[in-house]
């Protein structure tokens, strides 16, 4: 049977950062986005791209220097830039034509400097590498001011807080709260500790909460943002299920989250969108294909796990990204 790739152990990796250090040279963390608008812009992106040139000469270093595998290389600056610079790079922002300039500036000074790190990376390619370039979400800008959901729980009535303790909540009077992202949970007795919700009450609970949230209008727009409000059943549809999902889950309007996280992934607005970014090439890699299938981010580890030759993980979600390879049935040669 097929054999897994070699591991490096946690005990080894220490070991190989003091050899990165005696022969590559001190690392420089990511440049965090809190910097940016605390430095000038300048100096942060002098910052980044000593950071990417540090990234690709570990690259370089550790892949002339052992035989490898699978070599994994992160950089979070699109995400900062998302946050910081994406956020006013758009008219729909409101802001002022010298911070939207400033911002569109920033998001290309980011790639860029993305972009002569992955060169970096492409040369170490040779006939038998594929190589991959993926994001797990987008960002889109800020329009209005992003919706508090707590908030909308509470005038519902769903969430009550104690009287006497400040903002703490008070579980006794309290039917559901927000958590997490995208999440709210009915605080079901039997489930949640001193839960209130019979369980014979369970699923209209949930209907309730999504007829406020669907109902529910920002006074400072007039308009509603909630562009989806499911159960934990329907849920499953956009891949959320399990015990770990809400009871009802939800999804904000871009004008009404700004960046990422609470949007669908095909959302859209002005310049930026939620789409992922995937692009593969190398061997046995189709040249010049878009494809017309959606790609998730849960298709990168079984589409790795196909071109490697190991076995799927157990649990893996998504499927190989057949389509993009010339032939699928390579491993049966």
């Amino acid at each position: 049977g097929l054999e897994p790739v070699r591991a490096v152990h946690a005990p080894d990796l220490a070991d190989v950062g003091r050899e990165i250090n005696a022969n590559v040279g001190n690392f420089l963390q990511n440049p965090a986005r809190d910097a940016l608008g605390v430095i000038d812009d300048d100096t942060y992106f002098e910052l980044l791209d000593f950071h990417h040139d540090r990234l690709a000469e570990v690259a370089e270093y550790l892949c002339g220097s052992r035989a490898w595998d699978v070599l994994f290389v992160e950089s979070h600056a699109s995400d900062y830039a998302s946050h910081f610079f994406l956020s006013q790079a758009d008219e729909v922002s409101g802001a002022e034509i010298e911070t939207i300039e400033r911002c569109r500036d920033g998001l290309a000074r980011t790639f860029a400097s993305i972009d002569r790190m992955i060169g970096r990376l492409v040369s170490l390619q040779d006939d038998d590498t594929v190589f991959l370039a993926v994001s797990d979400h987008g960002g889109t800008p800020n329009q209005h001011r992003a919706v508090n959901v707590a908030n909308v729980l509470e005038e519902s009535g769903f969430l009550v807080y104690s009287e006497s303790e400040g903002r703490k909540i008070d579980w006794s009077r309290t039917l559901a709260a927000d958590v997490g992202l995208v999440h709210i949970f009915i605080n079901l007795k039997g489930r949640e500790p001193g839960g209130i919700v019979e369980a014979d009450d369970y699923h209209q609970t949930q209907l309730d909460i999504i007829a406020a949230l669907n109902g529910y209008v920002d006074e400072r727009t007039g308009l509603c943002p909630f562009a989806l409000a499911l159960t934990r059943e329907d849920a499953e549809m956009v891949n959320l299920w399990g015990d770990l999902a809400g009871d009802v889950v939800y999804a904000l309007r871009p004008e009404f989250d700004g960046a990422h996280g609470k949007q669908l992934p095909t959302a859209r607005l002005g310049i930026g969108g939620q789409h992922c970014t995937f692009i593969m090439a190398g061997a046995g890699v189709k040249e010049g294909v878009a494809l017309q299938r959606q790609v998730r981010a849960v298709d990168v580890a079984p589409t790795l796990c196909y071109l490697l030759g190991v076995r799927m993980p157990a649990q893996v979600e998504g499927g190989v990204v057949y389509e993009a390879l010339e032939d699928t049935d390579w491993h049966l040669q």
